[in-house]
Formats: structure tokens, C-alpha cells, sequence
């Protein structure tokens, strides 16, 4: 059997290493330039990125030519209307169950490349000029004259989605659901982190600069990403994402940028004056996701040519990661297309939908903080096991997964009305007020790496998580808010009690088969170094 990849893209070049992985008997094709021209962006590396490269072989390049990344950090300014104030409340977990990697894209793309070729993979320097998709039986013409023939294709063009605009239906959400962004590179810079006044619930244990920052401002974020270069002692990816329609005026050039966080965060704004730009890209409400993005008649849509998503919690090119190898069970059961498709949309549309809707408290220093809190208690105690176990590769617990979340948007809502409560009855917060809230290090899931028994009770563990954060935080506000949250706690103290019942044990069985060549995060660190396990045995 053949496999048709068009596009360069890194994930095409994922995808194209992970079949070769788990599928040695393909012969698999890349069709595109050797290389992509694209804007230059930094990428943070979360969980199943950052494992399946480890699984890959390339866990030694990524260390001696990547930075290390400790985690994201969030920073809460306490008075955010005052901009001469730098007193910040920091978000960050108290330890690191393993390191991952700040990505420098350009040197990155080129390694895997690379690797992908010495694995066999034959690639051809050429532009698409026509595609035909049948049922199974897919030809691609190129502009050099030559035509491919393959069973299973898969689109990895990118924002160009050479296949997926013929062969699916493309949706752009409305002006108030979407995202701009405007990015680059610095170097030379003075660091940030020596002029703000931080506060946190616990000292961390770990370099702080070497984390993900992100900046929380009125209806954008910003990021920053440090880079390991050749060229430079220090760099940095910087970048603005913002929802039109909570700016007065979109951001145009760095300048702009510079002088909207001269109003919210000063500090930012001088670090990017202190420093030289190398380069500046911007995409203008650029969201998009298809409705459809796996078909049985063999055709597979992955990364920006699937969606494009925002970068908060920098789960891009992991939800690629989840799509190879969906597409790898794909190719030996299309059947399974349908449910796939769908349960990979309903995953990332309930991300998107949340991330969309915190625009609107953002600069809240409590209502934001909760807001995180609460989707990365589910992304640590549901997605991930599951994900880990092979879960996301099976149709029954993928049509059991797509349910709850198509189900959950009114439980998430009272939430959300919950956190707004708090943020008001607590007005201006000090630490003190956030130590009384939640504890971050409680409600992840260091340990998500677990056996495939042990999904069922993560899921348990992560409804418990939800129903006593409900609970607490209406005994924060005087229970005023109670009523409007029983029904709600209720059905999460029922769901924990029937998750084990209803969570289809095909997908535990199937999980037991997943390759056991996936590295436990255990194997990236020393585990004694690392007590945020006993932070997690506290749940």
C-alpha cells in the first residue's frame, strides 16, 4: 500500500515519520518544496508533541540544539488599569514531572526532514497542480508532468489546503469569535523578569525564565517563547493574539504592539525596545476549522489544512501529533473514519470554544486564573490519559468521549458564571486571595502516564476535582452562588461514580495491544527530582 503526503509542512513531515514508525510496510510519498516558505514562529512543545519526538529518536538533537522549556507561566497583573503597578501573581506548577523543549522551527523542520528521508520516505521537489480524489484510489498531478497514484491521501499543505478545498467544507467563525495575531522574533534584549514585582503560592523549582510566559491583557495575550540560536546569546518568539472585536484597534506593526502594552504591561514593552527585531509576521482573522477533516474514501486532512486554533496552551502541533496517529489506525480500519473525524473536531472545538470565550475576562486577574484552572483540569486528567493509552485511536470510547463534551456546555457555563462571582466578590485580588482559591498543583495530573486501567479512575479523579472546586468556591462568596451550582456538582459526583461503568472497555482491551515503544515521561527525568507527583497523590 502507498500513502500520498502533500505539503512540506511539519506536519506532514510528522505524519509522515509516525507511519513510517508504526506502519514500516508503506511506501509513503511527500509532494512539496524542500522548503516551506512560511512565517518564522517559535513553538512550545506540550505533552504528546514533545512525547511522540522522544519516541522518534530525537530526544538527543532536541537537547543539544533546542531550549529547555519548564512548563507554562502565567503572569496575573493585580491591578491591571494602573499601568505604572508591576506587582504580578504568578501561575506556574510548583515542580516539573519532565522537561520538554522551546522549539526553533527553522533548525527543527530541517532535522525531521531529514530524518524522514534517511527513513525511506521518497520525496519529490515539486508543485501540485491538480489532485483527483476517489474512494480509495487517489491521483496527484504534478507541475513537472508526473502523476501519483495511492490509496490513502493526506493533506499536510497547510493554510493552502490543496485537498481540503475540494474535498470538504471550510467554516470562518463570526467577527466576535476570531483571532488575529501578530508575531517575531527579538534578540539582544534585556530580560523581563528582574523588573517585576512577582508573588506565588509557592517557590518554584525550576529556572522560571526558561518556561513559556504568557501575559494576560483586555482581550489579548501575549507570549514568549525563549529560543536557543547559534547565532545569539538570547532570543526570544514574542507574539500578540487578540480577538477583533475586544480591541479598539487592531495592532498593525510591532510599534503598535509596543504601544498597546505600554497601557497594561510596561515591562513587556520595554524588553522589546531594549532589543533588535528580526523579523515580524501577522495573520488577520485567520481562524477556520472543516467540518470534516477524515474520510473513509481514504483522504485525511492534518494540521492548519484540518483547522486553524489559537495558540494559547500551545497544544498545536501536539493535536497534530493525536491526528497521525489516528491516521494511523485509519489506514488499516477506514471504517472508523466517521467517529474519528468527529471525536477529533469535538476535542477541539470544546478547547477552541473555551479559549474563545476567556477573551472576555482575561485581563481579570481571578476570573482568568479559574478560567485556566478549569480547562487544564480536564486537558491533564481527561484528554491525556486517554490520549496516552491509545484511547483517542478506537471508535467506541471516541464516540463515548465526543458525547460528554458535546454535552458539557452548559455545566462549563455554570462555571464560568462561578469564577465571575468570585472575581467580583474579591475585587482587587493580593496573593493571599489566589492561595485561597485552588490549587493548581492539585488539580493537574503529573501522573497522566498511567497504565490502562487506570484511565477510568483518572476520569473519576478529574469530575471529583470539578465538583469540589464548585463547592469551594461558593463557600468563598458566602454560598450565594451555591444554588446555581448543586445541579451541577451533583452530576459530576454521579459521573464519577459511573465513569468506570460507562467508559467502553474496548478501548481499555485495544490499549493494552497500543506499541509499547512509548516513552513513560518517567524516562525524560529523574522521578525523585520531580515532587509533583506527591502533589498529585494529595487529590
Amino acid at each position: 500500500m502507498s500513502v500520498i503526503i502533500v505539503g512540506s509542512s511539519v506536519s506532514g513531515l510528522l505524519a509522515a515519520a509516525v507511519l513510517r514508525l508504526r506502519r514500516p510496510e508503506l511506501e509513503i510519498t511527500m509532494v512539496g518544496p524542500a522548503t516551506e516558505k512560511r512565517p518564522v514562529v517559535g513553538e512550545s512543545l506540550v505533552e504528546p508533541a514533545m512525547l511522540l519526538l522522544v519516541e522518534l529518536g530525537l530526544e538527543p538533537w532536541l537537547q543539544q540544539h533546542c531550549a529547555v522549556k519548564n512548563g507554562l507561566s502565567f503572569y496575573h497583573k493585580l491591578a491591571p488599569d494602573q499601568p505604572k503597578d508591576r506587582r504580578y501573581s504568578l501561575h506556574a506548577p510548583e515542580a516539573l514531572h519532565y522537561l520538554s523543549r522551546q522549539l526553533n522551527r527553522p533548525l527543527f523542520d530541517a532535522k525531521l526532514r531529514e530524518q524522514v528521508l534517511d527513513s525511506g520516505v521518497e520525496w519529490i521537489e515539486d508543485r501540485v497542480a491538480r489532485v483527483e480524489v476517489g474512494h480509495r484510489d487517489h491521483r496527484v498531478h504534478l507541475a513537472g508532468g508526473r502523476t501519483l497514484r495511492a490509496p490513502w491521501l493526506i493533506d499536510a499543505s497547510g493554510r493552502s489546503r490543496i485537498v481540503g478545498k475540494r474535498v470538504a467544507r471550510y467554516e470562518r467563525p463570526p467577527r466576535q469569535e476570531q483571532r488575529s495575531s501578530l508575531w517575531f522574533r527579538l534578540v539582544d534584549f534585556e530580560p523581563f523578569l528582574p523588573r517585576l514585582q512577582l508573588s506565588s503560592r509557592r517557590p518554584l523549582a525550576y529556572e522560571l525564565y526558561d518556561s513559556t510566559h504568557h501575559f494576560m491583557g483586555r482581550g489579548y495575550w501575549v507570549w514568549g517563547i525563549p529560543l536557543k540560536d547559534p547565532d545569539h546569546e538570547r532570543m526570544i518568539s514574542l507574539g500578540m493574539t487578540w480577538r477583533p472585536d475586544q480591541l479598539a484597534e487592531s495592532p498593525r506593526t510591532v510599534e503598535d504592539v509596543v504601544a498597546i502594552l505600554e497601557g497594561e504591561h510596561p515591562v513587556v514593552a520595554e524588553t522589546i525596545r531594549s532589543g533588535v527585531v528580526l523579523d515580524a509576521h501577522t495573520y488577520r482573522s485567520y481562524l477556520y476549522r472543516a467540518q470534516q477533516v477524515y474520510s473513509e474514501a481514504g483522504w485525511f486532512l492534518i494540521g492548519d489544512a484540518a483547522r486553524a486554533v489559537d495558540p494559547l496552551y500551545s497544544t498545536g502541533l501536539s493535536m497534530t501529533a493525536i491526528q497521525a496517529e489516528q491516521i494511523v489506525h485509519l489506514i488499516g480500519a477506514p471504517q472508523d473514519a466517521a467517529v474519528l473525524s468527529e471525536g477529533f473536531g469535538a476535542i477541539a472545538d470544546a478547547r477552541q470554544r473555551d479559549i474563545t470565550h476567556q477573551y472576555t475576562t482575561m485581563h481579570d486577574p481571578v476570573g482568568a486564573c479559574l478560567r485556566r484552572y478549569w480547562n487544564l483540569c480536564g486537558w491533564f486528567n481527561g484528554i491525556l490519559p486517554l490520549w496516552f493509552n491509545g484511547y483517542l485511536q478506537q471508535p467506541a470510547p471516541v464516540a463515548w468521549l465526543t458525547r460528554q463534551l458535546q454535552g458539557a456546555a452548559a455545566a462549563n457555563e455554570a462555571a464560568w458564571r462561578l469564577f465571575g462571582e468570585v472575581s467580583a466578590a474579591i475585587g482587587e485580588p493580593s496573593q493571599a486571595d489566589f492561595d485561597r482559591l485552588v490549587d493548581f498543583d492539585w488539580l493537574l495530573n503529573p501522573a497522566f502516564d498511567c497504565e490502562p486501567d487506570e484511565v477510568p479512575l483518572h476520569l473519576r479523579r478529574m469530575l471529583r476535582k470539578r465538583a469540589w472546586t464548585r463547592w469551594h468556591l461558593a463557600r468563598l462568596v458566602g454560598w450565594r452562588s451555591l444554588a446555581g451550582q448543586l445541579r451541577w456538582i451533583g452530576r459530576e459526583l454521579i459521573g464519577s461514580v459511573l465513569v468506570p461503568r460507562l467508559l467502553p472497555r474496548e478501548g481499555v482491551q485495544r490499549a493494552l495491544t497500543f506499541p509499547d515503544t512509548r516513552p513513560r515521561l518517567s524516562c525524560l527525568g529523574d522521578p525523585a527530582r520531580h515532587p509533583a507527583r506527591r502533589i498529585a497523590a494529595r487529590g
